[in-house]
């Protein structure tokens, strides 16, 4: 390779216009050892600048401050890489696109749209009654990639309900499924946070004395709540133990209680049952020692108190503006022990009211 194309290699590498030519100066050596000690390296240099110039690559400095002239023949202090004309892309064929997607003749699609839209045309004409299966299968089939697009439901033609996974892709949405515990026979859901109190319910729980007042336990917080809770009507239904109450508790910080606002709109649109807070447990969390954290706009925490009982959104809003939050971990296996009373309907102590319909 000569010092010239070893330059031209360099220039591709570099993300500003104007480069050091000592940079390219440099590359060229790195390709011929003999080249650093050789008397001729600055006449070599020179005419690989020349080259460059030549061919287009780069334009030289045009002003006397540009050069270095402390000896002959003069070399560049830098060259400005040039940017390359603009090849008129063909005009792409017309496309025939099946009923399906007939929308694309009508909206203006970009070279993604285009690559996303292609196999999919051509997959209806071939299988419009293909048998729907999981979205990243579908993905692999059709692009090599089972991950081809990472947030489908917000893609642009999904979002404007052009473009539909169950009746395009003849796929369908495949979230790890939400971790649940089949308890008892009673028809409630209790969603925790957090995996330390989780596993204490499920101590609690799971020997508590009149076992028919007890129903399934679920874990799950975050985005993998709000993603997994689509699973749990299937889950219902193979156990055939439906489900009528949801409840979730969350650590009482704007966190948590924003993830619930969240969850309970996701649980509204999978057709499950109103997701309510476990109010008793949020009033005996609330009677615990706090911890202190950085306030959040008080703003933000009005919108996400919002979604307890007033009482508890009031108490709570006071907390978080305080510069204060609290964790699940703040009451412990024992106190949940004393909290619930064994002697007493189980459903009602974790609504916090005195009959299952007080929350709903």
């Amino acid at each position: 390779m000569t010092p010239a194309a070893r330059m031209a290699a360099c220039l591709t590498a570099q993300t500003r216009k104007r480069v050091d030519f000592d940079v390219l100066a440099g590359a060229a050596d790195d390709g011929d050892a003999s080249l650093p000690t050789s008397p001729m390296r600055r006449r070599v240099l020179a005419a690989a600048a020349r080259e460059l110039a030549t061919t287009g690559l780069v334009r030289l400095p045009a002003g006397d401050r540009g050069w270095d002239r402390s000896a002959h023949p003069p070399l560049p202090r830098w060259v400005e890489r040039t940017t390359p004309s603009r090849v008129r892309a063909p005009r792409p064929r017309p496309r025939a696109w099946v009923t399906a997607l007939s929308f694309a003749t009508r909206t203006a699609l970009s070279k993604a749209d285009l690559a996303l839209l292609d196999p999919i045309n051509v997959f209806l004409r071939d299988r419009p009654k293909a048998e729907p299966v999981p979205l990243a299968e579908r993905f692999y089939e059709l692009y090599g990639d089972e991950k081809y697009l990472s947030r489908p439901d917000t893609h642009h033609l999904v979002a404007a309900d052009l473009l539909s996974i169950p009746a395009h892709l003849r796929a369908f949405a495949t979230p790890a499924p939400l971790a649940m515990f089949e308890l008892g026979p009673a028809p409630w859901m209790l969603i925790v946070e957090n995996s330390a109190a989780f596993t204490s319910l499920r101590r609690v729980l799971a020997a508590w004395p009149a076992a028919e007042d007890v129903g399934w336990l679920a874990y799950g917080g975050g985005d993998h709540l709000i993603a997994s809770l689509t699973t749990c009507a299937e889950a219902f239904a193979e156990r055939r133990h439906p489900v009528t109450d949801v409840l979730l508790y969350t650590d009482l910080d704007v966190d948590g209680l924003e993830c619930a606002q969240l969850a309970a709109a996701r649980a509204r649109r999978a057709g499950l049952p109103k997701l309510v807070p476990a109010a008793g447990l949020y009033h005996a969390l609330m009677h615990q020692s706090p911890r202190p954290w950085p306030p959040a706009a008080p703003e933000r925490i009005r919108a996400a108190v919002s979604w307890l009982p007033p009482c508890l959104a009031r108490q709570a809003e006071q907390l978080l503006l305080d510069g204060h939050v609290l964790r699940q971990e703040a009451l412990p296996l024992d106190r949940l022990r004393t909290h619930l009373t064994a002697g007493a309907p189980l459903l009602p102590q974790l609504l916090g009211s005195s009959s299952t319909t007080g929350q709903r």
